[in-house]
């Protein structure tokens, strides 16, 4: 093996095989390093939108069986949980995403990675410092190794040792917890599409990830306790928002498997790395899982990174691409998860709105995908979905005379009234109250 490098990748997740893969391209030396390689079987990202798509395409990765045994993914279905018809939102333009198994991803990006010749990979193996000079601890001798590298990339996760070291605060959040569990042998109502349904206990994100799977994955409130150790109640509180078939598989996978917990989490993206030390994907920052925009994001990241001249230039670059699905992410889950009268009504106006209109439905999708991260975008389909709620609401409790309410109503709703604002600022992140305490 090499002892000096271009590049050191420090993660060999998804975004860290694909920064790998994307320098050694280019016919730079890559040293890839991975702490834990079974790291890969846990619950993870497992769906990436359009723009991601693109990126792959560009690295030559798109052939990979993992993302085309299922065939490609057209948008997202959203249940209102009313009794009324799902909705359909696809992809514009004809754009597709993937959905997948993340471990058989991380499995063939690693195979793909290690083929090539301009990468050494070595794992375990464990960043150990960076100063005075950056070096690895070899997980199967103990030895500490010198890293002799111009550039390193940091796609170690969110919890970043690498970030650490850098002395960059861990600033996340804990919003939530997620299980996910793999139904056998069902149907998805739609299939090609992803599907969003409004539990009882939370929001549920549900797709493919093999001809025979499905993936769901219930977000339950970090106070439901109950819900994460007892199946019973975890099935009481699900059951009733999912189709019938699903609900019967739900059933039977939580007599034979346990579900697969993490905490969810939200660290805003405003830090990209030092010097000659940049990170990339959820090392960078987080958001929930709801609009499955992390590995989507982590490989814009590593686009920008490998066109960019040193990590100022990427942060630049990224600061200003991310702010939008970051905010998208942080509203959309806010919209979907606040049990309080007025999320509910925006929900419903949400709803109504993608339900008659074509325009707004291309337009959400096209967030959602990150092919659009302009902040007047999120502004006028954030500002429409709120006015049509708020002018509802206020004109039923005006009609039915209930004026001492309407003030309260009317403060409510302006307070969601920050949301386009923050779209029209640019550089302004808009970050829920809720995730700027300390996490849990």
């Amino acid at each position: 093996m090499r002892t000096d490098h271009d590049v050191a990748v420090i993660g060999a997740g998804p975004i860290g095989c694909a920064a790998a893969i994307a320098f050694a391209q280019r016919g730079e030396t890559v040293l890839l390093l991975e702490a834990n390689p079974r790291a890969s079987e846990r619950f993870a990202g497992e769906w990436i939108h359009p723009s991601g798509v693109r990126i792959l395409e560009k690295l030559g990765l798109s052939d990979l069986a993992a993302l085309t045994e299922n065939g490609p993914r057209r948008g997202f279905v959203a249940h209102p949980g009313d009794g009324s018809e799902p909705i359909v939102l696809s992809y514009p333009d004809g754009m597709t995403g993937v959905s997948f198994e993340h471990h058989k991803l991380v499995d063939e990006l690693r195979r793909r990675a290690v083929s090539m010749p301009e990468i050494d990979y070595v794992a375990p193996a464990k960043l150990s410092k960076l100063e005075p000079a950056p070096a690895y601890v070899d997980g199967d001798t103990g030895a500490e190794i010198a890293i002799k590298a111009k550039r390193i990339v940091a796609a170690d996760g969110r919890r970043s040792g690498t970030r650490r070291l850098l002395g960059l605060p861990d600033g996340s959040v804990g919003i939530s917890f997620m299980a996910g569990i793999v139904l056998d042998d069902v149907e998805l109502p739609v299939e090609g599409y992803g599907h969003v349904l409004s539990g009882l206990a939370g929001p549920i994100l549900s797709y493919r990830i093999g001809a025979n799977q499905v993936r769901l994955c219930l977000d339950v409130p970090a106070s439901a306790t109950e819900l994460r150790h007892d199946t019973n109640a975890l099935y009481a509180a699900v059951a009733p928002a999912l189709p019938a078939p699903m609900a019967t598989a739900l059933a039977v996978s939580l007599k034979t498997r346990k579900p697969a917990w993490m905490e969810t989490r939200f660290q805003t993206r405003t830090a990209y790395g030092r010097g000659n030390v940049a990170l990339v994907g959820d090392a960078v920052g987080c958001t929930h899982p709801l609009t499955a925009v992390g590995i989507s994001l982590g490989l814009k990241d590593v686009e920008a990174l490998v066109e960019s001249a040193d990590t100022a230039d990427y942060a630049r670059r990224q600061k200003a691409r991310a702010r939008v699905p970051e905010m998208l992410s942080n509203a959309l889950y806010q919209v979907f998860s606040d049990p309080r009268y007025d999320a509910r009504a925006i929900r419903q106006s949400m709803f109504d709105t993608w339900r008659t209109s074509a325009a707004e439905r291309r337009r959400t999708m096209a967030l959602l995908a990150a092919t659009d991260v302009r902040g007047s975008t999120f502004a006028t389909s954030f500002f429409r979905i709120g006015f049509r709620a708020a002018r509802k609401t206020v004109g039923t409790e005006m009609r039915e005379g209930h004026w001492s309410r309407t003030r309260q109503t009317l403060a409510r709703f302006a307070s969601w009234s920050t949301w386009p604002i923050a779209g029209l600022l640019p550089g302004y992140r808009k970050i829920p109250a809720h995730l700027k305490a300390a996490g849990h």
